[in-house]
């Protein structure tokens, strides 16, 4: 937690002087009663209507002084909050954007949403409890049993009394609520999971009617976090009727023995004297009832600062910024194996390979042949688990991330759309590209009949994930994006599946004569895509089989051979 609240210093002023204005307000709210004790004794005892007025005036000025300070102390309290909210947020943000993909695979997608979201919210109410009750609770506490005292010592021991019996019941009530609210955040994890894979392969279940038991495991995992929730706070909530109960009983026993002390001349005290001492009473207690809500939300506060700690505690990966290092395209792979963490057997192995500068390169295979891991840890997204990468005879592990990621231009398997135009989107590539450079990317993509076909043309807006794109159109703005960047290195991991074959082989004609003298390498299933290709890679199993042109692997390789044959039905020219 400590770390979290490194978090509050850039506004230590601004949360000194809220805390200053509510310490004002507390200490008109300890005179309100002092006030009214002097009213009683020497106004209305003695039917003094001057003075009456007077401490009446007195009444309103310390009102409205108090009035004014919460106010102002409210609206630094919501900047110190609101500030510190949005940089931890940001900072958890930036943590998950710098983690390895291991790392988020272990701590879960849905587990960082809700780490960034409900539970620094959580932290916010720490922020904002620091900037208001950590004055107010001691200035009413010790400012009322002061004042209690300077009025009657005995009767003022009574309020002590109450102390020790609301500070055990509140930390009975924190241990019993610590376990119930760890349970109910992981459970918000798993909610949250399952509703966004059930959003994801919303057209599967409806496909297969299975909305009524997708729908029960969602309730199931929500029932379980409502039920450890509303336990949570029913706890809880027994901290505010105990202290009232107490304070009741309290000023009870004030009225009680301060009647009886009067009556025996014990003591001095006056009525108005035990007025504002049930007064006072109210007051401690107002201290008392804020300080048991803050132990008992304390357990709560400690489950959502450990989640977030163990986010800003993750391993994270060099993404400074990279070295200015332009690569000629030089790609070789040394008896390369990776095995993804809690998996049987190794995604790639021993793979061993070399693509020359300019050169065009495929790599083919089934589903499942350890295709797509190749092209994770020709991206620096994974690090081999044995084996080396070199690029232009550089150690791809010396190197920094970045400066390996700008010398690729990379399309993923599956299409990153964003919610935006078409022109910020192909512009990811190179943001300071020009105008007529994003249409060479397009034209080259085979995108631009299908933009100029809009009224808004490159600022046609695309929805959220491209879903008024279709598959072929994602790909194609992808690759546009790709052509953009202009990099020596060309990766495409299965980038034309969701193409025509006219429209993709005019894309290639484009690709060829755009990404001349560059390396270029496709990742696909169909052969179409890789037998004009200078050299072939043939994977299965995770291992590299075979590696040839196409006419040499159609001699000898009997995986190539046997997908050539499956998607051609046996023509071999």
């Amino acid at each position: 937690m400590k770390q979290i609240f490194t978090y509050l210093k850039p506004y230590r002023g601004q949360m000194l002087l809220g805390v200053l204005l509510i310490a004002v307000s507390g200490v008109c709210s300890l005179l309100l009663p002092t006030i009214m004790s002097d009213i009683l004794n020497r106004g209305v005892y003695r039917s003094d209507w001057d003075y009456i007025l007077r401490c009446s005036a007195k009444m309103l000025v310390v009102t409205a002084i108090s009035l004014g300070a919460v106010v102002a102390g409210t609206w630094f309290r919501t900047r110190v909050v609101s500030g510190f909210c949005a940089d931890l947020r940001a900072a958890v943000f930036s943590r998950v954007n710098q983690m390895p993909f291991e790392e988020v695979s272990r701590i879960g997608t849905s587990a960082l949403l809700t780490r960034s979201t409900h539970d620094v919210g959580t932290m916010a109410w720490v922020a904002d409890m620091l900037s208001s009750n950590i004055i107010t609770i001691p200035v009413l506490f010790f400012g009322g049993v002061a004042l209690a005292f300077s009025k009657d010592p005995a009767l003022a021991l009574i309020i002590l009394l109450a102390l020790p019996i609301i500070t055990a019941a509140m930390l009975i009530i924190g241990r019993k609520v610590e376990p119930l609210w760890k349970i109910s955040d992981s459970y918000c994890d798993k909610q949250n999971d399952l509703v966004r894979e059930r959003l994801h392969g919303i057209r599967v279940i409806r496909a297969f009617n299975r909305e009524e038991q997708e729908q029960g495991k969602i309730a199931d995992a929500t029932r379980v976090m409502a039920e450890h929730i509303i336990e949570a706070n029913v706890k809880m909530g027994l901290a505010s009727p105990l202290a009232i109960a107490l304070m009741n009983l309290v000023a009870v026993a004030i009225v009680f023995f301060g009647g009886s002390r009067m009556q025996s001349g014990v003591s001095s005290a006056s009525g108005g004297d035990i007025f504002a001492m049930v007064q006072y009473v109210a007051l401690v207690m107002n201290g008392i009832v804020m300080a048991a809500f803050a132990l008992v939300m304390y357990p709560h506060a400690k489950v959502a600062a450990g989640r977030i700690g163990e986010v800003m505690a993750a391993k994270t990966v060099n993404d400074a910024p990279g070295e200015d290092i332009t690569f000629a395209g030089d790609i070789r792979m040394e008896d390369v194996t990776f095995c993804y963490e809690g998996a049987d057997a190794a995604a790639v192995s021993h793979v061993t390979l070399h693509i020359a500068p300019g050169e065009k390169a495929a790599i083919i295979g089934g589903t499942g042949s350890g295709k797509s891991t190749l092209v994770q840890l020709l991206m620096a997204f994974r690090q081999p688990t044995e084996g080396k990468i070199y690029y232009d005879g550089r150690d791809a592990a010396t190197l920094n991330r970045r400066t390996i990621r700008q010398n690729i231009s990379c399309v993923l398997q599956r299409a990153g759309i964003y919610s935006g135009t078409i022109r910020e989107n192909i512009a990811m590539g190179r943001p300071d590209a020009a105008e007529e450079e994003i249409w060479q990317a397009a034209a080259v993509a085979q995108m631009t009949d299908y933009i100029k076909a809009q009224p808004k043309g490159l600022d046609h807006v695309l929805v959220q994930a491209g879903k008024n794109l279709s598959g072929g159109q994602k790909q194609r703005v992808s690759i546009a994006r790709a052509v953009l960047k202009n990099a020596p290195i060309y990766l495409f991991d299965d980038s034309f599946s969701a193409l025509d074959f006219m429209t993709e082989a005019n894309l290639r004609r484009a690709l060829a004569e755009k990404a001349a003298g560059k390396t270029q390498i496709v990742v696909t299933q169909r052969v179409t895509s890789a037998m004009n290709s200078d050299k072939i890679f043939v994977m299965d199993g995770g291992m590299l089989v075979d590696a040839g042109t196409h006419r040499e692997l159609l001699e000898r390789c009997g995986v190539y051979r046997e997908i050539y044959l499956s998607q051609t039905g046996g023509d071999r020219r």
